[in-house]
């Protein structure tokens, strides 16, 4: 056991004297928290790998993901019959997974439009010539080409869960409203609107969404107007009566900072 242990320490102290030289040779900032420590044979693991990357970065230069890839030859979009072009996007596919590059698509993404976002734009892209085995660069096709529908949709559901779960905690830092909110009264502050929120869920000890559709979606350049039918239940506080809201709701958000953020909220039985 004391071997054992003696062992470890001497882990330890290689393990602080790691730090000690990325500290010193990249800025590397170690927390000296006591919670949540690794053991120091996976502590030393961690650290080696961290000096690899520091390594190859401060060494490294900035090249174009198809230089990256090592210039594989492929077809252009339009040389490649329909009925081909799943096996062709495959190839690239399996090129840059190879090379530890990965494509991902939050929504469903036609695999022409795929293939020509891959040859004809990530190809040009620039990156970090950096190669260590396990590493993985990921790309997201949405952060190319957003989809502003499915990301106007997705805000809106987020909220109505975020609002009705008192489980969740209403923060005016995260919460996706933008810094002024347009009600009926003139235009409030961000936290006064969350304030009102919170006034508006102490009512109620719990809430059940029964229901919540969107049915018109309008987007104009920066700014988008949602239509939705809900329904949805609350309990009052101190009681056991069940209330039952239903209806139609809308929300009017703005795009800024590569965001939607929701600037007017219109729901049954809450309206700012």
């Amino acid at each position: 056991m004391e071997n054992n242990e003696d062992e470890l320490n001497k882990i330890r102290i290689e393990n602080e004297i790691k730090k000690m030289k990325l500290s010193l040779e990249h800025g590397a900032n170690f927390s000296s928290s006591n919670e949540n420590k690794l053991p120091p044979e996976l502590e030393s693991q961690w650290l080696n790998h961290i000096q690899q990357y520091e390594d190859a970065f401060a060494n490294s230069k900035m090249i174009s993901v198809y230089d990256f890839i090592g210039n594989p030859t492929y077809k252009s979009v339009n040389e490649i019959p329909k009925t081909e072009i799943n096996v062709e996007l495959n190839k690239i596919i399996k090129i840059l997974n190879k090379k530890g590059i990965v494509i991902d698509t939050i929504c469903e993404v036609d695999d022409s439009e795929l293939y020509r976002f891959i040859t004809e734009e990530l190809f040009n892209e620039k990156m970090e010539d950096i190669k260590i085995e396990g590493m993985v660069h990921h790309y997201i096709y949405e952060e190319f080409h957003p989809n502003h529908e499915h990301d106007i949709k997705t805000q809106c559901e987020e909220f109505i869960d975020e609002l009705l779960n008192k489980n969740f905690k209403l923060n005016p830092t995260y919460i996706s409203i933008t810094d002024e909110i347009n009600t009926k009264i003139g235009v409030i502050k961000k936290e006064e609107a969350v304030k009102k929120m919170e006034a508006f869920r102490d009512e109620f000890s719990s809430f059940n969404l029964d229901h919540f559709n969107i049915t018109s979606l309008k987007i104009t350049e920066d700014t988008a107007d949602v239509y939705f039918d809900i329904n949805y239940s609350g309990c009052l506080e101190d009681s056991n009566e069940k209330i039952v809201f239903s209806g139609i709701g809308s929300f009017k958000l703005k795009y800024e900072y590569s965001y939607w953020w929701i600037s007017k909220i219109n729901i049954p039985q809450f309206c700012l």
